[in-house]
């Protein structure tokens, strides 16, 4: 038998929900840091763009 078969369901439940929610707040992180650098950079190129014009 190996330790993981003596864990409590609800606390393993519990663990991987930690697990899971700690996961997506990092992909949301990334998600809006590379959001942020898309509006930035189009910001710039348009700013670059007008004084062409």
């Amino acid at each position: 038998m190996d330790a993981h078969d003596s864990e409590d369901p609800k606390q393993s439940t519990a663990d991987m929900t930690v697990f899971v929610q700690n996961l997506l707040q990092q992909m949301q992180t990334r998600f809006q840091t590379m959001s942020d650098s898309i509006i930035s950079k189009n910001i710039l190129f348009q700013t670059f763009f007008k004084l062409l014009i």
